[in-house]
C-alpha cells in the first residue's frame, strides 16, 4: 500500500509553469520504494520518478517539513543501516532527484531543521548539553548546492534561557522559535540577544505543532487553465 508522505506546490519562474508534487512510500520486505509524481500545469501531464532504496527513508522524522528553494524541494531523511542522515532534493525544474550530505561531523536530531535564510538553504542543528535549561543551535548555510565541503557554519544561536525549538527565520534574520515548556512563539535577535513574544499567537489551539514558517511575495502571475 502506498502512503503519501509529502504534497507540494510550486511556481517555476523559468518556464512560467505551476507544478504539484506528490511523494509516496511503499515498504516491501527488504527495501523501500519511493514514488514521486510531478504535475506540469502547462502540459496538463504528470512525470513519475521511482526510487528503490534498501535502507533509506524519505521521512525518517515525520515532523520535518519540506523547504522550497529555486524550484527544488529539500527535506531531511534517514538511513536505517548504516545509521545516518542526509538531505533529499527533488528538482521540479529538471524533474530529477538526488541525495546530498550533511556538513562533515554533523548528525541529525528530531530538533534539526531545514529552512531558508537570505535565499539560502539553512540547516539549524541543536547542540547537546547535560542541562537543557539553556538552548543553543548552530546555523549552517549551503553555499554551493550538492558539494559537501561548501557548507559554511554561519553562527551560533544562544545560549537562550529556557528550552526553545527554532522553526524558521524572518526577513530581518530573527529566528522564530516555539517554547517547549509553554508553547509560546518567540522571535530571537541573535545580534543583541533580544527575545520578543508573539502574544497573539500563544492562544491558538494548534500552536504547539507549528513547525515551519513561509515567506511570500505578491506578484501578478495568474493561475490559468491549460487551453486545449
Amino acid at each position: 500500500m502506498w502512503h503519501t508522505n509529502y504534497l507540494g506546490f510550486a511556481f517555476d519562474s523559468k518556464t512560467n509553469d505551476y507544478k504539484v508534487v506528490r511523494v509516496a512510500t511503499r515498504r516491501e520486505t527488504m527495501r523501500v520504494c519511493h514514488n514521486i509524481h510531478i504535475y506540469y500545469m502547462s502540459a496538463d501531464s504528470w512525470k513519475e520518478l521511482v526510487i528503490m532504496a534498501h535502507n533509506h527513508n524519505f521521512t525518517g522524522y515525520h515532523h520535518h517539513p519540506c523547504t522550497l528553494l529555486d524550484g527544488v524541494f529539500y527535506w531531511l531523511s534517514s538511513n536505517v543501516y548504516p545509521h545516518g542522515s542526509s538531505i533529499d532534493a527533488l528538482n521540479t525544474v529538471e524533474g530529477s532527484f538526488e541525495r546530498k550530505s550533511l556538513p562533515v561531523g554533523v548528525g541529525s536530531h528530531s530538533w534539526t531543521n531545514l529552512c531558508l535564510l537570505n535565499d539560502s538553504l539553512a540547516l539549524v542543528v541543536p547542540l547537546y548539553y547535560d542541562n537543557w535549561l539553556d538552548t543553543q543551535f548552530d546555523v549552517w548555510l549551503m553555499d554551493e548546492y550538492g558539494v559537501q565541503e561548501c557548507w559554511t557554519k554561519k553562527y551560533t544561536i544562544g545560549p537562550i534561557l529556557g528550552s526553545h525549538r527554532p522553526f524558521g527565520f524572518q526577513p530581518n534574520n530573527e529566528v522564530l522559535m516555539t517554547g517547549c515548556d509553554n508553547g509560546m512563539i518567540v522571535s530571537y535577535n541573535h545580534g543583541i540577544g533580544d527575545i520578543k513574544v508573539y502574544k497573539q499567537l500563544c492562544n491558538l489551539p494548534e500552536v504547539g505543532f507549528l513547525r515551519q514558517v513561509f515567506q511570500y511575495s505578491e506578484n501578478l502571475v495568474s493561475v490559468k487553465r491549460r487551453l486545449d
